[in-house]
């Protein structure tokens, strides 16, 4: 019996007010975790994905400052 299945049991003979209370509370975790679209995707899948991603990464050509040096290249470059 999996955990669903489990507290359906245990809840199925609660009185209404506190059935409400403990689908309440689920409620309450659910919205405070969220769970990811990636969870729902199969891990062959998402390891294409990665492995995709990864390749075109690499691919890119070299960039010869990073994101820091470039913005402050711009910023200096705005000031002329």
């Amino acid at each position: 019996m999996n955990i669903a299945e489990q507290i359906y049991e245990t809840v199925k003979d609660l009185p209404e007010r506190q059935a409400a209370e403990v689908l309440d509370f689920a409620e309450y975790l659910k919205a405070k975790h969220p769970t990811s679209p990636a969870s729902f995707m199969p891990s062959e899948e998402a390891q294409k994905l990665r492995a995709e991603l990864r390749a075109w990464v690499i691919s890119q050509p070299e960039q010869p400052e990073n994101a820091s040096d470039f913005i402050r290249r711009l910023r200096d470059e705005a000031r002329y």
